[in-house]
């Protein structure tokens, strides 16, 4: 069975367990969680002899499969968690992977797994990783071998999904992480962790962790917090200056940029946000996006998420800049990287000059942005 990490979850907890799971995908998250569930209903402590680990990189399925089958001395119940289990789908130990090619067959799954699981053991759970895999990627051959896995591998026993959670399933998972902490998050400040690790709740876990950590006293985290490590984040990075840029108003952009300077930020990383700024209004307005919601939608969609307070502001850019300029924003930006990776004597001079070229009317010609990297400025 084909479950949602959230579902296997919940049915693990309410103690409905099967003989084996597989877990496929690459969210930590999710499989801590689901491992950590498992302990608890089989009554495990984390140190308990019930508990082994192997790895098919080394181990045999042969003896994984033996240890299910014995009955332990030492504990009425054992779980068993083989990790690298994608070498199941290799047809000899050593081998690389069989990539499933269009038009052919799945990868045969073994036979001596499918024997167990047709008789398993009642006193064992297994749980294979296959964590090579990224269920949310848009590569076709990277689906291709997820759906390869599911043929061979989905009837025989319940399978895992280990995806990132939609935006509202995250913010859900946000708020419980704080309150498993004695802590509260104001839901400003659990939105703009989410769009600055694009839902990826090991990161976000840590950060709590660190949050909760540096002032325990502090029940509440709230978005001003989140500035604690120089993350940024709190601020959506630079986005004073990218809101001030959109804005196309010169006096503003230049205040946010001496801001910027002032706190030492990596130029590179400033212009990556910033390009990043104007994919995000070239979206939306290619997708003639109208209110806020839809907004947040299509930019998850596009792996591209926007803190929530932000989208009005960011509409409101999207419909009043024309595609020439916004093309014409990523081209200087473009311009900009490659003059910063070339060596600069001065990377500042380099994010200056974009800056001040990104306020001049396109009309106007302007120096390339990287004019000044090897010659006049040394």
């Amino acid at each position: 069975m084909r479950l949602p990490a959230a579902r296997a979850l919940e049915l693990i907890e309410a103690g409905k367990l099967s003989a084996g799971y597989i877990l496929l995908g690459n969210k930590i998250y999710w499989r801590d969680r689901i491992i950590a569930a498992l302990r608890a209903a089989l009554r495990l402590d984390p140190v308990a002899m019930g508990i082994s680990e192997f790895d098919l990189r080394a181990d045999s399925l042969s003896r994984v499969i033996e240890a299910a089958r014995e009955r332990s001395l030492l504990s009425p119940r054992q779980l068993l968690i083989v990790r690298n289990a994608q070498a199941l789908t290799s047809r000899r130990r050593g081998e690389a992977e069989d990539q499933p090619v269009r038009g052919e067959k799945s990868p045969k799954r073994s036979d001596e797994l499918a024997a167990y699981f047709r008789d398993p053991n009642p006193y064992s759970v297994i749980v294979l990783e296959m964590m090579d895999v990224d269920l949310d990627t848009d590569d076709w051959r990277e689906r291709e071998k997820v759906q390869a896995r599911l043929e061979s591998f989905g009837n025989l026993c319940d399978v895992a999904l280990l995806a990132a959670p939609s935006f509202g399933e995250a913010m859900q998972l946000v708020q419980a992480e704080a309150t498993g902490r004695g802590h509260t998050i104001d839901p400003e400040a659990a939105e703009q962790l989410l769009a600055a690790f694009d839902r990826d709740m090991g990161r976000v876990r840590m950060e709590l962790d660190k949050l909760c950590l540096y002032d325990p006293g502090k029940k509440r985290i709230e978005a001003e917090d989140l500035n604690v490590w120089g993350s940024g984040l709190a601020e959506g990075g630079n986005l004073a200056l990218t809101e001030a840029l959109g804005s196309h108003d010169p006096k503003k952009a230049l205040e946010a940029l001496a801001e910027v300077e002032r706190s030492g930020r990596y130029a590179p990383l400033v212009v990556l946000e910033i390009t990043r700024y104007f994919r995000q209004l070239i979206l939306l307005k290619e997708k003639k996006v109208r209110e806020p919601r839809q907004a947040a939608n299509s930019l998850w969609a596009a792996r591209l998420p926007a803190p929530q307070g932000s989208l009005p502001k960011m509409l409101e850019q999207a419909r009043s800049t024309s595609g020439r300029v916004l093309l014409r924003a990523l081209r200087l930006a473009y311009e900009a990287e490659v003059a910063l990776r070339s060596g600069p004597p001065e990377e500042r001079i380099i994010l200056e000059r974009f800056v001040l070229q990104l306020m001049r009317p396109s009309q106007n010609p302007a120096v390339p942005a990287g004019a000044v990297s090897n010659k006049g400025d040394r």
